[in-house]
Formats: C-alpha cells, sequence, structure tokens
C-alpha cells in the first residue's frame, strides 16, 4: 500500500528538524513526507527545506495561511497521494518501525489506529514534564503491549501519532475545522459511531517533546474542556452523562490551591524536597483545582 506521511506544523523550527530526522531513519522509507506549514511566523520553511535532499525527491511542502489544527491537517490529508495518511504532529519523535507499524496494520485491518505517544521521564526535564511522563504512563499502563479495539467505555483518539486509509478520512469528512482543540477526539469519535473500529497500538511508540509548565498545562486543560463544551452544543447526544461535581467542601477546599502563587511555585521548583508521591499529589490538586474547579480564576 502507498503512505503519505502528514506533519501539520505551526512555527516549528525549533522542533520539527527532530521529526525529519527521526523519519530518515525509518525501516519504511518508501512514504512521501507532506510538511504543512500552517501560517508560521518563524524560520520553519527554511528549516524543512534544508532536507530536500536527504528526502531524494520525497518531500513536499505546502504553506498556507493559519488555518488551525483541523484545517492544516485537511489540507495535508487533500494534497496526499498514499492510500494511506500517517500523521505526525511536529513535536514527536517516532521510533524506527513507527511507519512500518502504521502500515503493516492497514494491510491487515479496516480501522483507524492511534499510536502511542510517550512522554519520557528524565534527569534532565524539569519536575512539572516528569509528572506529565508519570501521568501518561499511569494512564496507558492498564493497555497490553500491541494493538487494543477500544470501545465505548475507554475511548480516545489522538492524531499526533496516528493513521487511517484515505478513503476513510475522505468518509467521515476529515477534521471539524469549527473546532480549534479536541479535534482529533472529535474525529474518532465519528469514525466509532459509524462502525469503524479505533485502536491503540501501544507498540507503536513516538516521543513527544512537550516543554509544559504547571501554568501552560493548566491553561491547556482548560482549552480542551471549552472544546468539549462546543462539542457538547454541537452533539448533545454524546454527553448524556453529565459528569458528578464535587461536594460543596471539596469545593471550597479546591479554592486554597486556585491561588495564582500555587502553579509559579510549581514551576519555580520550590517542592522539589518533597517526596515525590506527594509532591506529585500537591500538584494533581493544583491542577484540579484551577483546571476543572475555578477555571475562570487568572494563572
Amino acid at each position: 500500500m502507498t503512505s503519505s506521511v502528514i506533519i501539520s506544523t505551526y512555527n516549528g523550527e525549533k522542533k520539527i528538524g527532530n521529526l525529519l530526522n527521526a523519519l530518515l531513519q525509518q525501516t519504511d522509507q518508501s512514504s512521501e513526507v507532506l510538511v504543512v506549514i500552517d501560517g508560521s511566523t518563524d524560520d520553519t520553511l527554511h528549516v524543512v527545506k534544508s532536507f530536500e535532499s536527504e528526502f531524494s525527491g520525497k518531500l513536499r511542502i505546502v504553506v498556507q495561511e493559519n488555518r488551525g489544527r483541523a484545517g492544516v491537517r485537511n489540507r495535508g490529508a487533500n494534497e496526499a497521494k498514499g492510500e494511506v495518511l500517517i500523521f505526525f504532529d511536529d513535536d514527536m519523535t517516532p521510533w524506527r518501525d513507527s511507519i512500518e507499524r502504521h502500515k503493516s496494520f492497514h494491510k491487515n485491518h479496516h480501522a483507524i489506529l492511534s499510536g502511542n505517544s510517550v512522554e519520557t521521564i528524565e534527569p534532565t526535564k524539569t519536575d512539572i514534564q516528569n509528572y506529565k511522563g508519570h501521568l501518561t504512563e499511569r494512564w496507558t499502563e492498564k493497555y497490553q503491549e500491541g494493538t487494543t479495539q477500544l470501545n465505548e467505555s475507554n475511548f480516545f483518539f489522538t492524531a499526533a501519532n496516528c493513521s487511517m486509509k484515505k478513503e476513510d478520512f475522505k468518509s467521515l469528512g476529515g477534521f471539524d475545522e469549527r473546532l480549534t482543540d479536541a479535534e482529533d477526539h472529535d474525529f474518532g469519535y465519528r469514525a466509532f459511531r459509524a462502525g469503524i473500529p479505533v485502536v491503540f497500538d501501544k507498540s507503536n511508540r513516538s516521543f513527544h517533546y512537550d516543554p509544559v509548565t504547571c501554568i501552560s498545562y493548566i491553561k491547556r486543560l482548560r482549552a480542551y474542556a471549552k472544546a468539549h463544551a462546543t462539542l457538547q452544543t454541537l452533539y448533545p447526544d454524546r454527553y448524556k452523562k453529565a459528569r458528578t461535581s464535587s461536594s460543596i467542601v471539596k469545593h471550597a477546599l479546591y479554592r486554597l490551591f486556585a491561588l495564582p502563587f500555587w502553579p509559579r511555585l510549581i514551576d519555580s521548583g520550590a517542592f522539589g524536597l518533597l517526596p515525590k508521591k506527594l509532591r506529585y499529589k500537591l500538584y494533581d490538586i493544583v491542577i484540579q483545582a484551577f483546571a476543572v474547579e475555578y477555571p475562570h480564576i487568572h494563572v
């Protein structure tokens, strides 16, 4: 099967080189690589062009006005020549066999595939970055190595490392450009509802470079919640089960941790001497306080 690797990027000059180098090391070198630059204002185009000779004609570059993540992925899919579309975000570094795994899966299955976005835990990273890696490990530990078909109770889908047949992408109408976040979750859910299986491959790993801070992570979770509020307006049938709110006492206690100095102290490394279990529990509480209980409070 022919395949196209689609990379969407916005101001990715400092990270896209890692991804392109990783693609040059892949065990499968047959795919075209299509980089769609979404109205970047930095030197992304120059960085990508510097790789053209190494890809021996297989690298294509598309430059467009900024349309957001859904729009840039749709443009890439429409421009792609391959039967299988493989999407990577510009801050990913896939393992050497990632493309081979994506293509092998689609030779034998009719489904959309979400690969494993790995956040490594390293001494050189900040504590909050390692905390995020800990959350990812905790979240994926319930899945076995290899593929798992997802269902209503454990459904998720991320486009950071994913693939599908182009015919399925077209039948689903691509990513919804009305959404500024959670567009990949929505795409996967529409596939699920249309009877197209959604599969997670834990063994198809791609490292995620994410210089997250406590403050930026809270803002990201708030944006994700707003996107789901938009989805609830568009598709109320998906959200029949209302989230259980915290008790009055818990809500009041969270207010003590929804003070602006808490995220700043976390980002400064002020709690580094606390045991990790206690430290991470504090991070859980502060992030819950700002992202869920009191999302209107400035951070």
